[in-house]
């Protein structure tokens, strides 16, 4: 199990990626894949960096998942910002696809919680990459809520990467 008392000040503070492994057993990756969050933000952008690379040296497949959660009220229709979202991750991943053109990649849009769809995501992948964005304040909101619920919920490696 994770020292969470540990781990989360680490990765706050960390100026490079951090890796955190948890001592489940590891399930099968049939086929292997890492899964990467994307938002659109720096760090997510930064995150796409490190799992691209990482997915074309373990010769392995990526998912890369936007996570949708609709609004209470909108004043547009739900499906339309459901089909702007999927075309935003498309534009996201467009020019990683000409640079890593080996890699097997996977984009997708879902519906739900953020830590929840990326944690279900990764029950059988090598690991989950996130972008950390924590705007400060004390040491645990330095990883932001998706990534400190990460820490605590998933059971793969969680693969965090600071903005630039």
């Amino acid at each position: 199990m994770r020292d969470h008392l540990l781990v989360i000040p680490v990765t706050a503070q960390a100026g490079c990626p951090v890796v955190v492994v948890d001592d489940a057993d590891e399930g099968g990756q049939d086929p292997p894949h890492l899964v990467v969050g994307v938002d659109g933000s720096e760090p997510s952008g930064a995150a796409l960096a490190l799992a691209f690379e990482e997915a074309d040296l373990r010769r392995c497949a990526l998912y890369a998942i936007a996570v949708w959660q609709p609004p209470v009220f909108t004043l547009g229709s739900g499906d339309t910002l459901f089909h702007d979202e999927r075309r935003h991750l498309s534009e996201t991943v467009a020019g990683w696809r000409e640079k890593y053109p080996d890699v097997e990649l996977r984009p997708e849009v879902r519906i739900g919680s953020p830590v929840e769809v990326l944690a279900e995501a990764g029950e059988r992948a090598l690991g989950i990459v996130v972008g950390r964005r924590g705007q400060g304040g004390y040491t645990g909101m330095k990883v932001g809520s998706v990534v400190h619920g990460l820490l605590h919920r998933a059971h793969c490696p969680v693969i965090t990467v600071p903005a630039p």
